[in-house]
């Protein structure tokens, strides 16, 4: 009996623990239609509106465009 009881416990923590986690995600931050660039010097990909756009190539931070024009 003692077993049942904590195992219900422990399902209930679970629960309760997994909708408190989920609501606290923030939404996010651009639509699933948005354009991905990669960036000229670390291959990686990301959203148009994030990207440094400097003679027609992205990048993904000003120390990317720097060390690529070096």
């Amino acid at each position: 009996m003692r077993t049942l009881l904590i195992f219900i416990a422990l399902a209930v923590i679970v629960t309760v623990g997994k909708r408190l986690w989920q609501q606290r995600r923030p939404p996010p931050r651009h639509t699933r239609n948005g354009r991905m660039v990669q960036c000229a010097h670390c291959a990686i990909y990301i959203p148009e509106q994030e990207a440094i756009r400097q003679d027609g190539r992205w990048f993904c931070s000003p120390q990317h465009r720097d060390a690529a024009g070096a």
